[in-house]
């Protein structure tokens, strides 16, 4: 019997241990091999954007993306040498998410103009699809890439603006002009952000277009009347 045996109690606490842990095993990651670095660090940017989307800016911290992989906090200072870093390299992913958006919903477009409102309207949808991953960099914490995709952003519409002015629907201050369709792209966001989902319209694709819309369609009236912007 167990209780005649000095060590059986020990004994079965670490087979009940080991028969739990088989039960439900941890999510531990396997140990990456050589040449694997990179398939880490994609892994931890992916944890630190559930982080993100889950429960807002302050969860992404390195020991909850440590958790979230299944790593110990050493290997995330591997790629990361600390939290801010972390959060750099998130806001320049947001930003190539937001341009694929862009580019995907302009691809078709028949003219430059089209193309702009295209552009316009997937920025507004990627703002209220990811609101958590907008925040962070459109109103988050000021930092180099913060600053650094914004001004991305930026060039990337005024670009657009400009092949506009070459099919003679733009004119003027271009800088101007694109500044003021950010401002309308970028209140439509906040506008919505601040309330609660049941106060959003119902039909967000349609409310993304209709922004879209009034925003060139404004820009090319301001120039049609020669009011200069500044």
């Amino acid at each position: 019997m167990c209780s005649r045996h000095p060590t059986c109690g020990s004994q079965e606490e670490l087979m009940a241990e080991r028969t739990r842990a088989a039960s439900h095993p941890t999510s531990r990651r396997t140990r990456a091999r050589r040449g694997e670095g990179g398939r880490l660090y994609e892994e931890l940017l992916d944890a630190a954007e559930d982080l993100l989307d889950s429960s807002g800016e302050n969860a992404v911290t390195i020991r909850a993306v440590a958790q979230q992989v299944g790593v110990s906090n050493p290997a995330v200072y591997l790629h990361f040498p600390d939290r801010s870093a972390l959060l750099h390299t998130v806001c320049l992913r947001v930003w190539d998410q937001l341009e694929a958006y862009m580019a995907a919903a302009s691809a078709t477009a028949a003219d430059p103009v089209s193309e702009l409102t295209s552009r316009c309207a997937s920025y507004i949808r990627f703002g209220l699809d990811h609101p958590l991953r907008y925040r962070l960099v459109a109103s988050g914490p000021a930092t180099k890439a913060t600053a650094h995709v914004a001004d991305v952003c930026f060039r990337s519409l005024r670009e657009t603006v400009q092949r506009c002015a070459g099919n003679g629907a733009l004119n003027g201050d271009l800088t101007a002009l694109t500044r003021a369709i950010c401002a309308c792209l970028h209140g439509a966001v906040s506008l919505l952000l601040l309330q609660p989902a049941s106060a959003w319209p119902k039909d967000l694709d349609r409310y993304a277009h209709d922004v879209a819309d009034i925003a060139t369609r404004g820009a090319i009236s301001l120039c049609a009347d020669e009011r200069p912007l500044g």
